[in-house]
């Protein structure tokens, strides 16, 4: 079926799906790109996330070997599903099992320590034990899996498909498999694990740490957005009567949204703060003015880097606009969901990379002299140092001759 302009679309160049998997591998794409990033820019992130590093061998270089790997199994396997199979077959079951089998795989080779430390961060962030500490590189992995939350949804849906060995179209097995009830709950799962990480962080601080109540509360937000988009077919419905979206839906979205910029620069970036300075003379000690500070410390030489991210993390945080108008123009914009993952996969990465920059700066600031006065930007007391050593998990590995780990 052609597109616009009698191109292609993007059903016939990528079926539906493929689609999770797709954004999946370019995620692990754009963490290997992240920590190469982050070690040519002279950080340690073996460190920052508490595990062992190998001198013999980069970071990011089994990272980059496994997205080669996989991106190698989605390419082999379009091209059979192109020339023997349809969209509908089971060629893309086939890449799925592929890639759990490699990252199950019980042998030593291809990076066996990588793929262990990632079983057993998923084991850690699964865990129901509040009381459990809760680690940097958990709470890396656990915003990642916020920004694949969809995709998380968008894989029960590929299931369906394939199950049923129809088109790739969600209205086919919207009853059967009661999409309208499982896609919420799958969707809700990384925002639970996040929730559960700040409720553990808070109990951990002897409920002195608030900062990990307001952070619990952003990812609360995203619930009622959740529920409320679970009845997108009715609510284009209600947008093609009355002509406006509702309003409850708008207020949460928007709040979800902006909450979490704010949150993204100011807690998780550490990059910028509202203190309230006083205004100097008799009144001083009694009316204060708000002062926005940047903080004095950056790693990155270029100041414009850091307006640039926080730029397009801006814009790739309200991308709730673009949903807002694919409920009107749904047939137009049928692959805006699909565009919207690759955005936000994107925007994961930018703030992956400056999150980590925070923490590095952070932790580098124990040695560094301190010439900070109250209203210090950096505001190093209300910042998580969390544990600096390495993992004690890491220790198991310790004796792994694998000259394939890191």
């Amino acid at each position: 079926m052609d597109g616009v302009l009698g191109l292609p679309s993007l059903q016939t160049i990528l079926p539906a799906t493929y689609r999770p998997i797709v954004v999946i591998c370019i995620g692990i794409w754009g963490w290997a790109f992240s920590l190469l990033i982050l070690i040519r820019s002279h950080m340690d992130p073996a460190s920052i996330l508490q595990i062992h590093p190998d001198k013999n061998v980069n970071l990011h270089n089994p990272i980059f070997a496994i997205a080669s790997v996989l991106t190698c199994i989605i390419t082999l396997n379009l091209w059979f599903c192109y020339h023997y199979g349809t969209p509908s077959s089971w060629f893309p079951l086939i890449t799925y099992l592929a890639a759990f089998i490699m990252i199950l795989w019980p042998g030593k080779g291809f990076y066996r320590k990588e793929r262990t430390r990632f079983l057993r961060v998923l084991r850690r962030l699964f865990s129901l034990n509040i009381f459990a500490p809760v680690f940097f590189s958990d709470i890396i992995l656990a915003d990642i899996l916020t920004s694949l939350s969809n995709v998380f949804g968008d894989l029960f849906t590929t299931l369906c498909v394939i199950l049923a060995g129809q088109d790739a179209t969600l209205e086919k097995t919207q009853v059967d498999y009661h999409r309208d009830v499982f896609l919420p709950i799958l969707i809700s799962i990384p925002y639970f694990i996040r929730l559960r990480q700040c409720t553990s962080e808070y109990i951990d601080s002897n409920r002195k740490t608030k900062r990990h109540l307001f952070n619990a509360l952003k990812y609360a937000s995203a619930f009622p957005v959740i529920l409320l988009s679970a009845a997108q077919k009715r609510a284009a419905m209600y947008v093609a009567e009355t002509g406006s979206v509702p309003k409850s839906w708008m207020a949460f979205v928007f709040f979800n949204s902006m909450y979490s910029f704010w949150w993204d620069i100011s807690m998780d970036w550490n990059l910028v703060h509202i203190t309230q300075g006083g205004t100097g003379g008799k009144l001083g000690s009694v009316l204060s003015v708000p002062t926005v500070r940047i903080r004095r410390h950056l790693h990155f030489s270029q100041p414009m880097l850091y307006i640039l991210a926080t730029a397009i993390d801006f814009l790739l945080r309200t991308t709730w606009s673009m949903k807002l108008s694919s409920h009107l123009f749904v047939k137009k914009l049928e692959n805006s969901i699909f565009l919207v993952e690759l955005l936000e996969v994107i925007r994961r990465w930018i703030w992956v990379i400056f999150r980590m920059e925070s923490e590095w700066v952070k932790r580098n600031q124990i040695s560094l002299p301190s010439h900070r006065n109250d209203h210090d930007p950096i505001r190093m007391d209300l910042l998580d140092r969390g544990k600096l050593t390495p993992i004690s998990e890491e220790d198991d590995d310790g004796d792994d001759n694998d000259n394939q780990t890191i």
